[in-house]
């Protein structure tokens, strides 16, 4: 049920009483259908529905962590980001069943929260890898970055970064118009509003991912540049710190800028054939994130928390 579903909420018009009114009004809505004994599943992703005893939450990421490792302070209870802390903290401890995108996350969600460990497990994203299916040349030479141009995904540190790199040529795609600042380096494309058919080109065409965030879950921009066979390079959060303590091949996690730009020049640096080879590697281990195994998954861990 999105915010368009109800009347009160689509004439709300301020962004932080809409917030603060749509999953009171959701966790209502949910308690009076099972006070009439109808029966439904219930699936809730967040803080979306905090009074109700979802049957399943799904947390993408943790509120307070993300607002906190970002701006480096408390975070304050009656802001935006504090409200919507609170309501995952309540959705966590009403629900019956929460899975977490990663390890990381379920961790967050323990110690920060007070969620029972019995009752919450690691399943993580998976995509449709027929439409990430596209194996890319050797010979590319364009470094991408995909997602929001904004301080949690480390803006401020890609500026460095093409400052730093100005012989080469970096593509950042974007939802939201980027900075002057970036606008004014010459040695950077940007792309707004790419549609979702057109991102595996991206993938396919692009060199190296780079993906300086300060927090993320388990994004979905690592496994698809992962499944057209482009390597990434990135910092301890998320997919990439998931997948690089499994040792998959081409995840490169770095711990600072200084070791994402030598990281990246050792990519830009390899051979064709050497390049070509990692990029075979790490397309044949691809069906790791399809929906095959996303399905294997969900029966193995359906039952935790009975």
């Amino acid at each position: 049920i999105d915010r368009n579903y109800f009347l009160l909420t689509r004439k709300i018009k301020s962004r932080k009483a809409s917030l603060f009114l749509y999953p009171l009004i959701v966790s209502i809505f949910f308690n009076f259908k099972r006070i009439i004994r109808n029966k439904f599943l219930t699936i809730s992703h967040g803080y979306s529905c905090p009074f109700y005893k979802n049957d399943l939450l799904i947390a993408h990421g943790n509120m307070k962590c993300y607002f906190e490792t970002i701006n480096q302070t408390e975070i304050k209870n009656f802001s935006g980001s504090g409200i919507t802390a609170f309501y995952e903290k309540c959705s966590g401890r009403l629900s019956k069943k929460i899975w977490a995108v990663s390890k990381k996350v379920m961790q967050e969600w323990v110690d920060l929260y007070s969620v029972n460990t019995n009752k919450i497990c690691v399943v993580r994203n998976y995509i449709n890898i027929d439409k990430f299916n596209q194996l890319g040349p050797a010979n590319s030479k364009e470094i991408i970055f995909v997602g929001r141009l904004e301080k949690g995904k480390g803006i401020s540190e890609l500026i460095d970064i093409c400052t730093t790199l100005s012989g080469y040529t970096f593509h950042f795609v974007s939802s939201i118009a980027p900075t002057a600042e970036l606008y004014e380096l010459s040695n950077v494309k940007i792309s707004i509003g790419v549609s979702y058919e057109s991102m595996p080109d991206i993938f396919k065409n692009a060199k190296v991912l780079i993906l300086p965030s300060k927090y993320e879950g388990f994004e979905l921009v690592t496994v698809e540049s992962l499944c057209c066979g482009t390597p990434v390079v990135g910092y301890n959060v998320g997919a990439i710190r998931e997948l690089s303590t499994e040792n998959y091949c081409g995840v490169f996690m770095v711990n600072n800028k200084d070791d994402m730009i030598s990281k990246i020049e050792y990519i830009m640096s390899l051979p064709d054939r050497e390049y070509h080879n990692l990029r075979m590697n790490i397309y044949n281990n691809r069906d790791v994130f399809s929906d095959v195994c996303y399905m294997e998954l969900l029966k193995k861990e359906f039952r935790c928390g009975n």
